[in-house]
């Protein structure tokens, strides 16, 4: 059975999905320019992370700089304290090499630590 649709029927449906097309086409580019107009937060968000690492690598070298003075200033005071106490280093390595039964002649003091008993 073939149906047989008048030019007016016809006209109508051409209507209807003309009208479909620009109403999707509308929205498509009502959306792509929302999409367009984001953009200018990238370069924002780029400047946001990059000084991000920037700020955590000047910590990470402020820190490393800070274990190196700790250290030297730690070398600087072991070496004061071995300078102060030089009778003190004189009289435990004589203890040492007359317990030994040797000369102090050998022996090399790096550092005196007193251990807490």
């Amino acid at each position: 059975m073939i149906v047989m649709e008048t030019m007016g029927e016809r006209l109508a449906d051409a209507g209807i999905n003309t009208l479909i097309c620009l109403i999707v086409c509308f929205f498509a580019l009502i959306f792509i320019s929302f999409i367009i107009s984001l953009f200018k937060y990238i370069n924002k968000a780029q400047n946001a992370i990059a000084d991000r690492k920037a700020a955590k690598k000047e910590d990470e070298t402020l820190a490393s700089d800070a274990v190196n003075n700790t250290i030297s200033q730690i070398e600087a005071k072991e070496e004061e304290e071995l300078t102060d106490d030089l009778e003190l280093v004189a009289v435990i390595s004589a203890a040492v090499a007359a317990n030994a039964g040797t000369s102090a002649d050998g022996f090399v003091v790096k550092s005196i630590r007193k251990i807490k008993r």
